[in-house]
């Protein structure tokens, strides 16, 4: 277990909650950094910033992400990102915005000019939520190749639902639609949903595989299945997975594969392990438990 993060909603609604659950998780021992993703809607003035970074800084907290873009300017002013900016710098912590667009020609950037961080990162609007319905204004228009794995191989973020529904991934709803659901949290032994996680093959296949080599296996197995989504016409890998998973007819027709597929994949790994050096432990995967709001 490598961090803990809290994303939304909005946490920072619930960020007295937070400070409770975090002083509790120090006191018992607990020693991994968490991070909290926001629209910044609280930074109203500094004397309310300073109170709560410093407050969360003091629990570990060592990033910040907000959210920015044209949906988010409605609501929040580029002044109370600056805000958060000064605050982080002061207290060590690292701060990265995000922001989602419909499609090309608008950035953080150019909608924060002030902005100092180097840690900018931006996406297009995935068919999720509200979204959905606007399937003419998502872009598909990005590279191929970026829509066939998740491109972080052994490295989960492993989702915790308010009903402590769990899930492999942070796909913000996709997850929920793929029917990935690992079991929950509040009821199920947290070792039985990590073996889920670790063992849920066609996971493996979203992580670090990719759907491009399933897609090519299944040419050579010479199965023609009806229905599979094409690259070019989704937004994302997480679509894809969706499609896949949530369609039982699409899965029926390609377990015969999926469980070949994984049977190499379990004796690669094993031979890999056989050659490590003596007395030196094998790869272990990253895993990021997140809470959203």
């Amino acid at each position: 277990m490598t961090r803990f993060a809290f994303t939304g909603g909005d946490p920072f609604v619930y960020v007295k909650e937070i400070t409770e659950i975090m002083g509790q998780a120090r006191a018992a021992g607990v020693r991994q950094p968490f991070h909290i993703v926001t629209s910044g809607y609280w930074a109203k003035n500094d004397e309310v910033v300073e109170r709560l970074l410093s407050e969360l800084a003091a629990l570990q907290m060592d990033m910040l992400y907000v959210s920015y873009d044209l949906e988010h300017q409605k609501w929040v002013a580029p002044e109370h990102v600056y805000r958060i900016e000064r605050a982080c710098e002061r207290h060590g912590i690292l701060l990265s915005v995000y922001g989602v667009f419909w499609a090309p020609g608008t950035s953080v950037r150019d909608l924060l000019p002030e902005l100092r961080t180097n840690h900018v990162n931006e996406n297009y609007v995935a068919p999720i939520g509200r979204a959905k319905p606007q399937h003419d204004r998502i872009y598909r228009g990005s590279d191929e190749s970026t829509k066939y794995s998740c491109g972080r191989p052994q490295d989960y973020d492993i989702t915790i639902y308010p009903n402590g529904d769990t899930y492999p991934c942070c796909s913000g709803g996709f997850n929920k639609e793929a029917g990935l659901l690992l079991g929950n949290s509040f009821a199920d032994d947290p070792e039985d949903i990590i073996r889920r996680c670790f063992s849920h093959f066609f996971v493996t296949v979203a992580k670090e595989i990719g759907f491009n080599k399933l897609y090519a296996r299944l040419e050579a197995d010479g199965r023609q299945i009806k229905g599979l989504p094409a690259f070019k016409d989704v937004a994302s890998v997480c679509e894809i997975c969706s499609l896949l998973h949530s369609n039982n007819e699409i899965m029926n027709d390609i377990e015969p594969t999926l469980q070949a597929m994984e049977v190499e994949y379990c004796l690669q790994r094993f031979a890999a392990i056989s050659e490590l050096a003596a007395g030196e432990e094998p790869p272990r995967p990253k895993v990021e438990v997140e809470r959203a709001n």
